[in-house]
């Protein structure tokens, strides 16, 4: 251990991080929820500050106000070390550069986590001449910039020039490996937001060509979103019957509708590296999904499920049926999942890559 480390051991290097309230419903704060929850004592000293809330406009405004006030007494009382802000794309982006800017007033060492799957439609097709510029240029005012993928490492690397975009996984915790996954009712599942961008309306499109070769197979959506719309959707088909909308899963009811299922599916357009994935490996289910942003890095094709391009209903349905059709492959894809989940996303990983980032940030000062 050099001589800055074991000063660090005697005095923890504080970091003041910053992204929405830990109970906010996505990525986001489950991803700030599992670093925290595993934050190890020592080197480094962490405080947290959420600056969104669900709800209205108006409480997104208080609250983010809140957290404006409590950030500046941070640096003014406690003077932290590193300031790691957790952000995606549209209102997330312009109400942390707030803090960007602030940040850089006080001269700290700052990281920006880059999250979501849509910050290249945000940048590339939703904003002005002028708006792309300002994007650049909060992004260029951090030290470093983390990135959930190899993909968006690509992508950011034409905006962020300051240094390299650095690849951190979300992290995800694995309980032990279940070894006798029931042979039960046929369980697609899927958690996440119900919308077009998740490709829930193609799974649904899906179910009648699944129902043909199972019968007995159900659909259970868990998540927000398209909720009514979908209920409309179903009222009026014969199959309906066949899906179940779960609500909003947390906590061991999570783990539960994890431990009945039988494949995981999430056939998205756009994503950055969805944790419901992670968190179905980490159950060992094999997942059908889709080769877009980080999904690639988790799910690879023909080992630990399946990827069909956005839309493509034939095969969504095709290689459901298949993985339904074969207790051996869908044993095999999720041990071979479980393994991944394991070697390359579990939090404990994952926190100390974070760690030597911050170490190399820090021996640059």
């Amino acid at each position: 251990m050099d001589l800055d480390r074991k000063l660090r051991v005697s005095k923890p290097v504080r970091v003041l991080m910053l992204g929405p309230a830990l109970e906010v419903r996505g990525g986001i704060s489950t991803v700030a929820r599992f670093l925290l929850e595993n934050w190890p004592a020592g080197l480094y000293k962490v405080q947290y500050i959420g600056t969104l809330v669900d709800g209205s406009k108006w409480a997104k405004l208080v609250i983010a106000m809140r957290a404006f006030v409590k950030f500046l007494s941070v640096f003014l009382i406690n003077h932290p070390d590193i300031v790691h802000i957790h952000f995606s794309s549209r209102a997330s982006f312009y109400r942390k550069s707030v803090f960007v800017l602030a940040g850089r007033a006080f001269r700290k060492r700052m990281i920006l986590h880059a999250h979501g799957g849509e910050f290249h439609l945000f940048y590339d097709v939703e904003s002005s001449s002028l708006g792309k510029w300002y994007i650049r240029w909060i992004l260029n005012q951090a030290d470093r910039l983390l990135v959930v993928s190899r993909q968006w490492q690509e992508f950011y690397r034409r905006i962020y020039t300051r240094s390299e975009p650095i690849v951190l996984h979300n992290p995800v915790y694995c309980p032990p490996l279940c070894s006798d996954r029931g042979e039960g009712l046929p369980v697609l599942l899927t958690l996440g937001r119900l919308k077009q961008g998740k490709g829930t309306y193609d799974l649904l499109e899906a179910i009648p060509k699944i129902l043909e070769q199972h019968p007995e197979a159900e659909l259970w959506l868990g998540g927000d979103g398209d909720v009514e719309e979908v209920e409309r959707l179903l009222q009026a088909k014969p199959w309906g019957n066949h899906v179940r909308l779960l609500g909003w899963v947390t906590g061991t009811r999570k783990d539960e509708v994890l431990a009945c299922a039988s494949v995981f599916v999430l056939p998205s357009y756009n994503e950055g590296l969805p944790l419901s994935i992670l968190e179905a490996m980490a159950h060992g289910l094999p997942v059908v999904s889709t080769p877009v942003g980080g999904i690639p890095e988790a799910v690879v094709d023909g080992e630990t499920g399946f990827l069909v391009e956005p839309g493509d209903v034939e095969a969504i349905a095709q290689k459901i049926n298949l993985l339904l059709s074969d207790a051996e492959l869908r044993g095999r894809m999720g041990r071979n999942g479980y393994r991944r989940a394991l070697e390359q996303f579990e939090v404990g990983v994952i926190i100390r890559q974070l760690f030597n980032i911050y170490d190399e940030l820090l021996a640059g000062r």
